[in-house]
């Protein structure tokens, strides 16, 4: 039985490609605390265990599984990075710039101390910096080296096991780092520091209830039987509304009589009026109308919630309180701002926050004005599950051919090999896109599905033919590569802490987010937002992140030709 799977395994490098991508996802999944390591590095493992039986996987297959996951990194991040390249978000552009400059310093540092290969300082930069896009970046630079397939390989196999084995502690380091060193250095308690922010955006006060400080928040609907002496009462629906913030009347029950929306409609006593409002606004409905009462046809009227892309000039750049101002009391009547994400991640909805283009938006409320909102700050967002594939293949060709173009720095051949390439041209079509909608339509779930599996199955590919190579590897740098990821872990984020709080001068949340995006780990931001009970520190790290992940993937040809 062994003999027949180790003979198949051999026999159909297909069959261990994707049982490699199986076991290693299931690995990836298991949970030690708050640690995982996650589907690409479980792969990778498995991949460098399955491998040494020997298994010949075609080496192009790396290539075509790398090309598809920086596409689809490039297209979802290309509106982000060239919409941060404006005054509002220069701090934030600089302290990326300023981190990724130093990891690329850091690593040929460690490169010369420790004399490592091309390949050992690409994996070591890729694993401690935790971006899997400088490993395909380098595999590129490694593999136009003028060197012999055999050293080539060697190469290859050197960066696979220098990735496996910096990658745990660039995670679990960056974790600790802004969750509890980075506080503890900056001398401040995430919580309070967070709560401060918000009311500096928000320009009030302090809150722990941050949903209640602004204009908008998530929708209720109450019904109330209006009483004789209460301020409703004689008084018509669009009077009633001029007086309270965020308030819509939508239903009037008079009697047996079901009444529609109309502002002239003078409310009488006994009747019992369908609201929606803020859920801050509930308590004071008594005092506005009468008593709560169960009365389900009143709050049964026909309602929409839709998700909209902020693409619309009048509105990108403004915060909320300005966008407010903007659309007029009478024009978001009825209309609900749920919430509001970018790159996935939700936005603090609170005064000062400042929306910008490519930000999602969630509204809730009636059909016909959340439509018209809708419209007026942008497009709704496609909801069509099919991506135009015929566009974003001749955008995967049109980068992989930009990527065999070269250039020089002195005697140093300089080329952005596939990935590089790929990821510019899909920079630019997913900034594009996000102009144009009607251009490359590439849902949200198919975006996962390259990245996520192009990503998985990259790694994969890396551990297989890394193979029976990996074991020596390890022999010969294992213990000098740990400490060299230790250090480029460490040394980037702690220098752009201080370069950020004492020359940007940047909040302590927006840098602590800012770091995490810089270093492209979303662990580590996720750490940020449970520890904080805030999503302030998005606002540092959508940015930070778009800009790393371009520069980092640019830093694994410059590493492979300067190591």
């Amino acid at each position: 039985m062994i003999e027949f799977l180790l003979h198949a395994a051999k026999a159909h490098p297909e069959v261990t490609l994707f049982l490699s991508i199986a076991v290693g996802t299931l690995i990836g999944r298991i949970r030690i605390g708050w640690f995982h390591l996650g589907s690409v590095a479980g792969a990778l493992l498995v991949g460098l265990l399955v491998g040494q039986i020997g298994v010949e996987v075609p080496g192009i297959l790396k290539s075509v599984f790398f090309a598809l996951f920086i596409y689809a990194v490039g297209f979802k991040s290309g509106p982000e990075f060239f919409g941060s390249l404006n005054r509002g978000t220069l701090k934030l552009v600089v302290l990326a710039s300023f981190l990724c400059v130093v990891g690329l310093a850091t690593i040929l540092l460690m490169n010369r101390l420790f004399g490592f290969d091309q390949g050992f300082a690409a994996g070591l930069g890729a694993g401690a910096l935790t971006d899997t896009a400088m490993l395909g970046t380098a595999s590129g630079a490694i593999n136009a080296l003028p060197l012999e397939p055999a050293q080539i390989s060697i190469l290859n196999s050197h960066m696979a096991v220098a990735y496996a084995i910096t990658y745990l502690f660039g995670t679990i380091g960056m974790i600790l780092f802004v969750g509890a060193a980075a506080p503890r250095l900056l001398k401040i308690d995430l919580h309070q520091s967070a709560l401060e922010l918000e009311a500096e955006l928000a320009g009030g006060e302090a809150s722990a209830q941050t949903d209640q400080v602004s204009l908008y928040t998530r929708l209720v609907v109450r019904a109330l039987r209006v009483e004789e002496g209460k301020p409703a009462a004689g008084a018509s629906i669009g009077e009633v509304e001029s007086r309270a913030a965020a308030l819509s009347i939508e239903r009037v029950l008079r009697g047996a009589q079901l009444l529609e929306r109309d502002l002239s409609l003078v409310l009488e006593p006994g009747d019992v009026v369908g609201v929606a409002t803020r859920r801050d606004v509930v308590p004071s409905l008594v005092e506005l109308f009468g008593p709560e009462v169960d009365e389900p046809v009143a709050i049964s009227y026909p309602a929409k919630t839709l998700s909209a892309v902020l693409t619309k000039p009048e509105f990108t750049g403004r915060s909320l309180r300005e966008i407010r101002s903007l659309v007029g009391p009478v024009g978001r009547h009825g209309v609900f701002l749920e919430k509001v994400t970018r790159q996935g991640l939700e936005l603090p909805l609170l005064d000062g926050t400042v929306f910008r283009r490519g930000d999602v938006v969630v509204l809730s409320g009636r059909p016909d004005q959340v439509d018209a909102i809708a419209a007026r700050v942008g497009r709704t967002l496609n909801v069509s599950h099919v991506s135009d594939l015929a566009f974003h293949a001749f955008g995967i060709v049109a980068g992989s051919l930009l990527g065999v173009l070269s250039a020089h720095i002195g005697a140093i051949p300089i080329e952005l090999g596939t990935g590089g390439g790929v990821l510019v041209v899909a920079l630019v079509l997913g900034w594009v896109h996000s102009r144009y909608p009607a251009v490359g339509t590439f849902p949200p779930p198919a975006q996962w599905a390259f990245s996520e599996f192009g990503l998985t199955a990259f790694a994969a590919v890396v551990g297989l033919l890394a193979g029976p190579k990996a074991i020596h590897a390890i022999q010969e740098h294992g213990a000098s590569l740990v400490l060299a990821g230790i250090i480029v872990t460490l040394v980037p984020p702690l220098l752009s802490l201080y370069f950020g709080k004492y020359v940007l001068k940047l909040h302590p949340m927006i840098l602590l987010g800012g770091l995490a995006g810089a270093q492209t780990e979303a662990a580590s931001m996720n750490t940020i937002l449970e520890e904080s009970r805030s999503q302030t520190p998005v606002l540092g790290f959508t940015v930070c992140y778009a800009v790393s992940n371009v520069l980092l993937a640019v830093w694994g040809p410059i590493i492979v030709a300067l190591s």
